[in-house]
């Protein structure tokens, strides 16, 4: 899970759905899947800024997943 300290010490907390939505929405604006998303990663070469923005923003989530190869 993922915590942001608000300005007014309010605490938000990311659960698991926020966290795959966030996933999802990446990948809708990149254009791609995540494994093929994590093959241009692998490859040092990305389709676009998208696709490099959104693997810098959920790649680490990546090797969480079942059945990734990453």
């Amino acid at each position: 899970m993922t915590a942001v300290l608000e300005p007014d010490d309010t605490v938000i907390v990311a659960t698991a759905e926020d966290l795959t939505i966030a996933i999802e929405n990446a990948l809708r604006r990149a254009g791609c899947t995540f494994d093929e998303l994590a093959e241009q990663a692998r490859d040092g070469y990305f389709d676009s800024l998208r696709a490099r923005l959104a693997w810098s923003a959920v790649g680490d989530l990546y090797r969480g997943r079942v059945g990734a190869t990453v």
